[in-house]
C-alpha cells in the first residue's frame, strides 16, 4: 500500500513519475511491490519519505519460508513487513528520520557508515526486540517477536533478508537510467 499524505511538490512529482506501473495496487502485495535492493521506483519513493536518510531499507533476499507482505510510504517514513512460515507474527521494517537507541547493544554494522544496535525486549516466553541501523539523517528499525525455539535461526535469516541501499547510489542510478532526479 502506498500512502502519500501532505505531499511536498518535489516528492509528488517524483512519486507520479515513478509510480505508474512500479508499485502494486494499494493494499495488494505481490512480488512486484517488493522493495528489492536495486535502484527503482519503490526505493526512490521510500527515499523521498525521509529525504535526509543516507540509506534506504530494502529486501536483499527472501530466505526459504519468508515472504513479503506490504509496503506503506508517507511523509513520515516508509514501512514494509515480512513474514516467515515459522513465525506467528510479522516483522516490521521502518525507515524514520531518527531513532533512540537507548540501552541497545552495539553489534557488527550492517553497512559502511552505519551503526547497528540490537535491543532485546523479551527473552521469555517469546524472543522479541528491535534491530536498529543508524546513519546520517535516518534510521531503520526492524521489530520482531518470535516464539522461542526457532528464534535464533529467524533472527539470523532476518538480518540477511534486510539490506541497506545508499541514497547516493540510488540518486545516480535513477538519473542515469530514468532521467529522474532524487531530492536532495
Amino acid at each position: 500500500m502506498t500512502l502519500l499524505r501532505r505531499p511536498r511538490p518535489v516528492r509528488l512529482g517524483l512519486a507520479l513519475a515513478l509510480s505508474a506501473g512500479l508499485l502494486g495496487s494499494c493494499g495488494v502485495s505481490s512480488d512486484e511491490s517488493v522493495p528489492w535492493c536495486e535502484p527503482d521506483g519503490r526505493l526512490a519513493i521510500m527515499a523521498q519519505s525521509v529525504p535526509t536518510a543516507a540509506y534506504v531499507p530494502c529486501v536483499a533476499e527472501l530466505p526459504t519460508g519468508w515472504s513479503f507482505d506490504e509496503l506503506a510510504v508517507d511523509d513520515d517514513g516508509a514501512r514494509f513487513t515480512l513474514e516467515s512460515d515459522r513465525a506467528d507474527r510479522a516483522v516490521q521494517v521502518q525507515l524514520t528520520s531518527r531513532c533512540d537507541v537507548g540501552e541497545a547493544t552495539p553489534i557488527s554494522p550492517s553497512d559502511e557508515g552505519v551503526r547497528t544496535y540490537h535491543f532485546v525486549t523479551s527473552i521469555q516466553p517469546r524472543y522479541a526486540g528491535r534491530l536498529l541501523d543508524v546513519f546520517p539523517g535516518g534510521c531503520v528499525v526492524t521489530r520482531y517477536d518470535f516464539e522461542r525455539g526457532p528464534h535464533v535461526a529467524l533472527v539470523t535469516e532476518l538480518q540477511a533478508a534486510i539490506g541497506l541501499f545508499t541514497r547516493l547510489e540510488l540518486r545516480h542510478a535513477l538519473e542515469a537510467d530514468l532521467g529522474v532526479r532524487l531530492d536532495p
